[in-house]
This record gives structure tokens, sequence and C-alpha cells, in this order.
């Protein structure tokens, strides 16, 4: 399932633009949905063949550029207990992620061996252990966070690549024509794309996570420290 989104993030526009230490879109996002997540915890869940594994903690796999021995290269970001962390603190982990010594993250142990097998090998040997709930607890977090802002005309829809439950796609902010209170005006607007893996997610627990994650990211409460309580 996807939703598409287009949310006035002018209260947060200024929050951003006065933070110190600065703090990215892709941060904020990030706080945000983990907040989000913490709220529905339902949606913190990945599928294991005919079990569904949940997660007791709020952990965001996130994407960046780096260089890295010459060449640019995507490196996967683990920002544990997000829901836990300041938008600040997860953007200096996104930025160490980016500019930072070290060599690309690899994933270790059982996943970190099947990811070394030969291509056709290596996918079927991930999809049979991917119904051993066990083994799919260690494939990393449920829930991703991508940015692709950096595209110009802001709007994209994310690929849902497995075994991510619930994909949030970032796009470009641009200022748009509203209706508020009855007038046309200019507000700054924030595309974002939510993808759910429909085989753990039902439609009406996706709505009630999307309102939520809307109301979070509108009104900057990851900025705060304090979010909303979750709907009934």
């Amino acid at each position: 399932m996807h939703a598409l989104l287009e949310l006035d993030v002018t209260t947060p526009t200024a929050l951003i633009a006065a933070s110190d230490p600065h703090v990215s879109w892709t941060a904020f996002v990030i706080a945000s949905v983990a907040r989000a997540v913490a709220m529905h915890p339902e949606v913190n869940a990945r599928k294991a063949g005919n079990a569904i594994v949940s997660f007791d903690r709020v952990d965001i796999g996130a994407t960046v550029e780096r260089n890295w021995q010459g060449r640019t290269v995507l490196d996967a970001v683990l920002v544990a207990d997000a829901d836990q962390q300041s938008c600040s603190a997860i953007s200096q982990t996104l930025q160490r992620a980016k500019y930072g010594p070290g060599e690309q993250q690899r994933p270790s142990g059982l996943t970190g061996a099947l990811i070394r097998l030969p291509g056709p090998l290596r996918r079927t040997a991930i999809r049979v252990a991917a119904t051993r709930p066990a083994i799919a607890a260690t494939f990393g977090p449920a829930v991703g966070v991508t940015s692709i802002g950096m595209f110009a005309g802001g709007w994209g829809w994310a690929i849902p690549l497995a075994p991510l439950t619930v994909i949030a796609t970032v796009g470009r902010i641009a200022d748009r024509a509203v209706v508020r209170d009855g007038m046309v005006v200019v507000r700054p607007m924030l595309p974002l794309t939510l993808s759910f893996d429909h085989a753990v997610i039902d439609g009406a627990p996706a709505a009630r996570f999307t309102r939520t994650l809307s109301t979070l990211i509108e009104t900057g409460s990851a900025f705060q420290g304090i979010a909303p309580s979750a709907e009934p």
C-alpha cells in the first residue's frame, strides 16, 4: 500500500532554521517517524513465514551517500532507539555516516554470510531464511526512511524492499498555493510517500499511523520531545 502525502511544514521549517546544532530534514523526518512508530507498535513488525515478528525497540534504517575508496557508494545507517533520540543527535549520526572515517557498514553474523553468497544462491538463501522468525528478526529494522529531495520536481515513489515493512520517502520541499481559512496562501509543502507491506499491516492501522505521522511532522513535535497520544 502506498500513501502520497503533501504536508504543510511551515512550523518545522522555522524550527529547523533556528536549530543549533544544525538539523537536517531527513533527521527530523526520522525522529518523527520513530515517534509515530512508538505510538503505533503494530507497524514495527515483519512477516516471517506464517508468523509476524514484532520488535520492542524503535530502530530506523536510513541511507546516505558517501565517498569510499574513491567511489560514491550508498551506505545503510542504523539509527538505534530513534524514538528516544533528539533531532540533532540523529542528524549527527547521519553526518558521521556520510563524512566520517571508516569503511562501509557491513552486516555481520548470519545476515552478513547470506549477503556474501553469489547472487542466485544469495536470493534463494535469504528467501528461505526470512521464513524463520529467529533469523528474520536479525535482518535489521522493519522501518526505513530514505530521501529523494535531491531530485527536481519533488515527488517520487519508493520501491518497497523486503524486509522493510514501512518505508517513508522524503521529497523536495516547495512553496505551493494552498487554502487556509478560505483564502489561498503560499506554504512550504513536503511531499512524503509512505509504503506499507500489506501482508503485515492492514489498511486501518496504516491510516492511523499516517494521521499520527502527519500531525507530528506538521507540528514539529519531535523538536519538543513530546508526542501526542496515539489514536484509539
